[in-house]
């Protein structure tokens, strides 16, 4: 995803995917050549990491893998550790509202797996048991609201996306789940012919500090869409 938004030239975006293929870091080319695919997804690429992972061609990446001469483990430590370092500075810096607990991780894993099926009601089943725990989870709770569209219950979608972003159950700490839920409401309130809570939510999804950029380009594209007057809402 670095190498993705940095404004490099192809030949500096090459010269760093190679020294990632002699660091070790061989699945970088793989999966950053198969991006371009689900880059336009939503609500995030973390519902298509899976398919993601499945595109990549095993057989041309042992041919490749077989002409790179990987740096020696001792030149290599120095970076390590520097980038084990940052990777922990990162870690303590993002925020997150997922519990460390394996039983819930798991669960919103195949609640979100189940949603990039459009299977609704296992989605929901998997996001119910981690609300059972913990009834203030915001991913399950986004996972919920997610359903609801599924399901084109826009009331129900629009009562737990609300919930989201106003108010003491608000997802502060989760920008994934709070970008989002302020682009559904956006396009809810489109639907109902609401432009002024329209322009606000599109406005306030583009304010969440940290928000996905996937987030922000629907935001973006959203607002654009909406321009100046709508006359009249989507059928």
């Amino acid at each position: 995803m670095e190498l993705k938004l940095k404004r490099i030239s192809p030949g500096e975006r090459e010269a760093a995917m190679s020294r990632d293929d002699e660091d070790g870091y061989v699945l970088v080319r793989p999966l950053f050549g198969a991006l371009p695919k689900f880059e336009n997804s939503e609500p995030s690429m973390k519902l298509f990491f899976q398919d993601l992972v499945r595109s990549i061609d095993m057989g041309a990446e042992s041919k490749r893998l077989a002409a790179v001469r990987f740096a020696p483990a001792d030149a290599a430590r120095v970076e390590d550790e520097t980038a084990n370092e940052e990777l922990a500075r990162r870690r303590r810096a993002a925020p997150t509202t997922v519990p460390n607990d394996a039983e819930v991780i798991a669960a919103l894993t195949e609640g979100e797996r189940r949603l990039a099926e459009k299977n609704a009601r296992a989605a929901e089943a998997s996001f119910q048991s981690v609300l059972t725990r913990y009834p203030d989870q915001a991913r399950a709770w986004f996972g919920i609201g997610v359903v609801a569209m599924l399901d084109h219950d826009a009331p129900r979608a629009k009562q737990v996306f609300g919930r989201l972003t106003v108010g003491e159950h608000a997802a502060n700490q989760d920008p994934m789940v709070l970008a989002w839920s302020h682009v559904y409401l956006a396009r809810i309130y489109d639907d109902e012919g609401n432009p002024q809570v329209v322009k606000a939510e599109y406005e306030s999804a583009l304010a969440v500090e940290g928000a996905p950029e996937q987030a922000k380009q629907a935001a973006q594209k959203g607002l654009a869409a909406f321009g100046g007057d709508k006359a009249t809402a989507r059928p």
